[in-house]
């Protein structure tokens, strides 16, 4: 990936024409890029090793920091009537960050060199699905490796092949790890426990949520399996992995397990019939636009997502 590519899409302008390097703004908090600041100072700047460049922006950061509470020092006294020592104004500079990709508001990710002035290298991750229990741990391994990846400078090939060697690897992976986990409510709102033997198993109230008849299916099962009593049934509460299904003789398109002390019965059916290509289009598929979208690059599929803007320093 080109890095002076990376740097200038940080650069936007407003209707004037006038350069805005404004990131994002949430709260109390402001993302700049320093581009035009590198520009102004050292035109040869992107040339430069990313170390080098990382000094260069963090003395900038620091200088911001110093210029803006002089300006409120002064604001202060002169429209506020308020001695320097005594206003509560200030800047703080808090984060550096070597690369970031904005997908919504809180949502985004950013590699941060330094940390309140502290030098370091950490990934920070804020309302995407890499940080969420509920979202398949397989594919939590894999965003949080690509979004290294598109961090670090990788290229749009390199993703693409990495994202199309984790696909061909779905039918190698373990259930449990591409299964959506979390606890499960409302079981006893759609279910009233009066399933017998010989009932379809696939018979649901009207507007039963998919994760909710996935507990109640491995409760059915239970019975329909004449599973030994040392299995207890989910109940509202339990923590659970769920998944899509295949077409199966059962007619059913979810089902839930513990992943502890399941029958061999329910587990069996689970491997036979899981829908790893519907698991992979629900859970993933349109997280992988967002960060494509971001990045300007070609889909991944027909669909398209919102995405704001990728940056460099």
């Amino acid at each position: 990936m080109k890095i002076k590519k990376i740097y200038r899409d940080t650069i936007v302008t407003d209707a004037s024409g006038q350069v805005d390097s404004n990131i994002y703004i949430d709260t109390d908090s402001v993302f700049f890029s320093s581009v035009p600041l590198l520009d102004h100072r050292l035109p040869k700047w992107a040339d430069e090793e990313q170390d080098t460049i990382a000094g260069y922006v963090n003395v900038i950061a620091t200088e911001m920091q110093d210029y803006l509470n002089q300006f409120y020092d002064i604001l202060s006294e002169k429209v506020f009537n308020v001695e320097r020592t005594k206003h509560r104004f200030e800047i703080k500079k808090e984060y550096v960050s070597k690369a970031g990709i904005w997908i919504a508001k809180k949502r985004y990710a950013q590699w941060i060199i330094s940390d309140n002035g502290v030098a370091v290298d950490k990934l920070d991750v804020k309302g995407l699905d890499v940080v969420r229990s509920s979202f398949p741990k397989a594919f939590q391994d894999f965003m949080a490796k690509m979004l290294k990846d598109i961090l670090m400078g990788k290229g749009h090939d390199y993703i693409d092949d990495t994202l199309l060697t984790f696909k061909k690897s779905l039918p190698t992976l373990p259930v449990n790890t591409i299964a959506k986990g979390g606890a499960l409510k409302e079981l006893s709102k759609y279910d009233k426990g009066n399933w017998k033997s010989g009932d379809a198993v696939a018979n649901f109230e009207k507007g039963t949520p998919a994760h909710v008849k996935a507990g109640i299916t491995y409760n059915r099962l239970l019975k329909f399996f004449n599973c030994p009593y040392k299995h207890e049934p989910i109940r509202d509460g339990d923590k659970v992995k769920w998944v899509y299904l295949k077409d199966n003789p059962l007619g059913l398109e979810t089902v839930a397990f513990k992943d502890y002390n399941d029958p061999k019965e329910i587990m069996d059916f689970v491997e036979t019939y899981v829908d790893r290509n519907k698991i992979f289009e629900a859970e993933l598929e349109n997280k992988l636009d967002d960060f494509y979208n971001a990045l300007k690059w070609d889909k991944v599929t027909a669909d398209t997502k919102t995405a704001k803007k990728f940056f460099a320093f």
